[in-house]
């Protein structure tokens, strides 16, 4: 069950998430699952927290059907994520300002793994 939930059919499989799942599949990180990026991964007992919370939440505002046309992210959800950007592209960026701290990759690249501006199935909008 853990392994699979953390999957992008069953992300994608929520309403709310159809844009996300079809614009994902269309990036050049469509061979990650959901928690790759968006689940801390330096100790267990963070990853079933943060898994357990967005699980949660996300559960309850499907539900109500109430989740913004855009979905953003929290200031957690950006910290995670950036964190797991550079775990995957830490050589990428040690000799860049980046390095130094205090940037953030999300800031730049949040379009590389959910692209705007296309409609479903990953067809760019002109």
């Amino acid at each position: 069950g853990f392994v699979y939930s953390s999957s992008p059919a069953f992300c994608g499989s929520c309403h709310s998430m159809q844009y996300v799942y079809s614009t994902y599949q269309t990036s050049n990180h469509k061979q990650f699952t959901c928690s790759d990026c968006h689940v801390p991964h330096d100790n267990i007992a963070a990853t079933l927290y943060v898994k357990s919370a967005n699980g949660a939440r996300d559960v309850y505002h499907e539900f109500l059907r109430d989740y913004p046309d855009t979905i953003e992210f929290t200031g957690k959800g950006k910290e995670i994520a950036n964190g797991n950007c550079l775990r995957c592209h830490t050589s990428a960026v040690e000799n860049t300002s980046m390095a130094a701290g205090g940037e953030s990759c999300i800031s730049c690249h949040k379009n590389i793994a959910h692209r705007r501006n296309l409609k479903p199935g990953g067809i760019e909008v002109e």
